[in-house]
């Protein structure tokens, strides 16, 4: 009884590897992957035989044999052929010869009838098939043993027929499973390419809508500017009025780009932080004070550096610093905090606002998101897009109704090392 749970579960085991070889991987060595581990498991089953009766080896080694041939192709099939005929000649003992009747006549069975039609089959029909197949091989080999050697039949019958009975039942369970596997990764990468199609498809018409809106309003005031009895100082507001639509859409069209192309080939250039934080909140502070928003600096470190580009830093700050200044309608406080631990330089942005929910979260960073009304999305977009060109990141943490903090660690460069 031992010795059949070991067969069975050396049996079970190489579907494990298919997963991690065959289905997972697009290595082109995994066929050899799935010769190696099938073939450990034929040498495993013979090596520990449900029972060896007068020389002959009662085991499970043409499930695994059956199963690398199915879904490792020709190549492996013979391989594995050769592999049960120099382990059982290894073994000795008259049950050699069966041993190479039985191979063959499944090898056979394998290349001219199963292998060119199998993977058309019904899941049913490739079950059935492969218990029967094993069944009668069994069968015919324990006839032939007996009509060469004449003791074969006389085994308990008990012996016989729950070793035909087992083998069938084991490889059909091994299809099942290997077949489910299948399934679950097809209906996966199925799910994966449906979103990203899903996420294209949105991206295409939020882009579209965007940039659509702009370019209407810039349509109907140019209409307007037809108008025969039109005065100048009309015109010049509808010109004005035009050229910032126009103005807005490309701003978001330039965002977007940002976001697709964030690693422009640019010089890195090493960036004071006390400095250019110093800047951000200068050119925040008219816009915060026109919301009723107080700007507050905690520097905790006099002097912090990292490798980017000033233009981006600043982009990305004065984006967050914006959307958390337009988070408070009500007026607050924005903190700016500087802080370096372990190599890292932190940078905090803290405000009194109205706070997101976990969901809301979640979704930050995801093209055309937003919580404002007349937001896009595509500013926090960018601001998560240029942190990771820095190789840094963004934690966020917020409760409703009680504020928000960004929270943006980048890698700290000693000045010295950069110069």
């Amino acid at each position: 009884m031992e010795n059949l749970l070991i067969n069975i579960l050396f049996v079970l085991l190489p579907i494990l590897f298919f997963q991690i070889f065959y289905i997972n991987t697009d290595s082109k060595y995994k066929r050899v992957s799935l010769a190696a581990v099938f073939s450990i498991s034929i040498i495993i089953c013979m090596n520990f035989p449900i029972t060896n009766y007068e020389g002959h080896y009662f085991d499970f080694r043409y499930v695994p044999y059956v199963l690398g041939a199915l879904y490792g192709g020709k190549k492996v099939a013979i391989t594995l052929y050769f592999v049960i005929l120099a382990y059982r000649f290894y073994l000795g003992g008259v049950g050699f010869y069966i041993a190479v009747f039985d191979s063959t006549i499944l090898l056979f069975i394998l290349l001219l009838v199963l292998l060119p039609k199998y993977q058309a089959y019904s899941l049913k029909t490739k079950i059935s098939s492969m218990m029967v197949l094993l069944a009668l091989v069994n069968i015919i080999s324990l006839f032939l043993c007996h009509s060469l050697f004449g003791f074969i039949l006389h085994a308990p019958t008990v012996l016989l027929v729950s070793f035909v009975i087992a083998q069938a039942v084991t490889i059909g369970l091994s299809v099942y499973f290997i077949e489910y596997l299948k399934a679950m990764d097809t209906m996966k990468k199925q799910l994966y390419h449906n979103e990203k199609l899903k996420s294209l498809s949105e991206m295409a018409a939020s882009i579209s809508h965007e940039v659509r809106n702009p370019l209407t309003v810039t349509r109907g005031f140019i209409q307007l500017l037809k108008s025969p009895d039109i005065d100048e100082e009309k015109k010049n507001n509808y010109l004005d009025l035009s050229l910032r639509e126009l103005d807005r859409a490309e701003s978001i069209i330039t965002d977007y780009l940002t976001f697709a192309k964030p690693h422009e080939d640019v010089e890195l250039e090493l960036i004071n932080v006390i400095d250019e934080m110093n800047y951000v909140a200068n050119v925040m502070q008219p816009y915060a004070l026109m919301q009723s928003v107080s700007i507050t600096k905690e520097f905790f470190t006099s002097e912090s550096y990292i490798l980017g580009t000033k233009k981006h830093f600043h982009q990305c700050f004065i984006n967050l610093a914006k959307n958390a200044i337009e988070a408070m309608p009500n007026g607050g406080k924005l903190v700016f905090k500087i802080d370096q631990e372990n190599r890292m330089t932190t940078i905090e942005l803290i405000d009194t606002g109205i706070g997101m929910t976990t969901e809301q979260i979640e979704r930050l960073g995801v093209p055309f998101f937003t919580n404002k009304e007349k937001g896009t999305g595509l500013g926090t977009m960018v601001a998560f897009s240029i942190v990771k060109a820095m190789k840094g990141e963004i934690n966020v943490n917020s409760k409703l109704n009680e504020g928000t903090t960004f929270t943006i660690s980048i890698p700290e460069c000693v000045k010295n090392d950069a110069t």
